[in-house]
This record gives structure tokens, sequence and C-alpha cells, in this order.
């Protein structure tokens, strides 16, 4: 994990994220960079006499802000980069993720239902056009020791990608998860006979081997949120990874809303991987 990029906003959310950061750099040696992308009055446009005042102004006044985080007993000794860009365009982050050579993004989030610049719509935004992980917290973290991981999936072919993406950052942080499917009543139900036949396939399409078989779990549940709650909450978990689609929409077996409930109301991290 050699850099991991923090979008900011200098809200307490985005904090939230920063330190979680903060501890994983700490962990792998690994540089932070942290992204503030400036949002320009609707009043104003390129052509406007005043618009390179405004954002020389901007930009300062992010600077000065940006002095005052990274001075944070909590960022001693870690090794830091700050870029500030000129517009609010939440899905370049992922392209950005790529030029800075980005292991992960971090992004602080309280979800839907609350006005802030991370609202649920703009962290769906970073979700869909990443082709790294993205790791979201909702609260300040005491320790990202990830200990109780599921990974949450159909376990069809087109998530193995999506599943080799996750196990890198896995064995990064030493930690064997839970590889979960929930069951359902409503057109989507699977017989425990198909179930071991597509765990079995899923394995050996992706691993080579059924080594990671006894790490299977199913539940049966009403719908996959309920499911997931259920289960991180009898189980103790410390991170949920869920795979997404990307921009053309959540997985199938995450439909849009389901995939959005998850990223954004669950109280516990969530880890996104393309698929």
């Amino acid at each position: 994990m050699k850099k991991i990029i923090i979008p900011v906003d200098f809200s307490e959310y985005s904090e939230f994220a920063l330190k979680a950061a903060a501890q994983l750099a700490k962990k792998h040696t690994s540089e932070i960079i942290l992204v503030h992308m400036l949002e320009m009055p609707m009043a104003y446009s390129n052509h406007d006499t005043d618009y390179s005042k405004t954002i020389v102004f901007m930009i300062k006044h992010a600077e000065k802000k940006m002095e005052t985080l990274t001075s944070q007993p909590y960022l001693k000794g870690v090794k830091m980069k700050v870029i500030i860009k000129h517009f609010t365009v939440f899905p370049e982050i992922g392209d950005l993720a790529i030029d800075q050579e980005a292991s992960l993004i971090v992004m602080g989030s309280h979800g839907a239902g609350h006005h802030s610049s991370f609202l649920g719509s703009n962290t769906e935004k970073v979700v869909r056009n990443s082709k790294i992980p993205v790791l979201i917290v909702k609260e300040e973290l005491k320790t990202v020791d990830f200990k109780n991981v599921v990974f949450v999936s159909d376990f069809k072919m087109e998530s193995i990608n999506a599943y080799l993406k996750a196990q890198e950052f896995f064995k990064l942080i030493q930690v064997k998860p839970t590889l979960l499917f929930i069951n359902k009543p409503d057109g989507g139900f699977v017989s425990t006979a198909e179930m071991k036949y597509r765990f079995e396939n899923f394995l050996m399409k992706a691993d080579g081997n059924l080594d990671n078989l006894e790490y299977f779990a199913n539940y049966d549940d009403y719908s996959v949120i309920q499911g997931v709650k259920y289960y991180a909450d009898e189980n103790n978990i410390d991170l949920i990874c869920i795979p997404t689609h990307g921009k053309s929409s959540i997985s199938k077996f995450f439909n849009q809303s389901v995939s959005l409930d998850i990223a954004n109301k669950s109280s516990y991290p969530v880890l996104t991987v393309l698929i």
C-alpha cells in the first residue's frame, strides 16, 4: 500500500477518514495524499472578470486550512502530499488515484439524508468511477486492525475480479474474510446443492483450489441489507466488503438502492471493489 488518497472537505467526517488513513499509513509505511476540491459559487463562470481572483482567494483559504489540518498530532511521522483542485468533480478522484499510483481511497461519509459535500451521491460517484478499492468510514475508528471481515457477493463469475482485488487488500492486512452469501426468497433463492456448486466453481475459477471453501457462509433473509446487517451484528464484524459494477450500475446482486444502503447507511466501515 504505497499511497492512500483522502478527499478532504474539512468536515468532521473527512477527518474521520484522514485519521483512519493515518493509522493505515503508519502500519504500512504509506504516503497519504489529501485532496480538496474547490466548490465555486454557481454565479461564477470561467469568463467572469473576478473568477481568477476568487480562485486565488479560495486556494489560499484552503491552503491555510490544510496547514492546520496537516499539523495535527495524529499525522506526525506520516509522509503527506496535498492536492487542491479547482472544481468539484468527484468522479475524477478515481482517475487522480490512478495518476498518483494510489492503492486505496479512504472517504468519510455520514450517508444519505444530511447536507454536506460528502452525501451519499458523492460517495456513489467516487465508488462508481474508482478502479481501486474505496474505504468508506462513518465515524472515528479506534483501530484499523480489521480482524473480522466479510466479503459479500452472489459469487457468480462476474464477481471474480472484485474478489481478487479484495483478496489483495485482505492479504495486506493479514486477514481471512468470511465469504457471505445472502439467500433471499424473492426470486433469488438458491438451493443447498446449487449453492455448494456455485461456491466450489467460483473458488476453482478464482483461486484454482478450494482452500477458502471453509470460509463460506450463507444467511437466509428477506433482503441483502437485512442479512448483511444481521450477520455483521451477530459476528462482531469490523469491515464489510462489497463488489460494485461501476458506472453502469451496482452489481445485479446489489441493485442500486441496496448498494447505497450498505455503503451509506451501514455504521460499519465499508470497502468497495470494482467488478
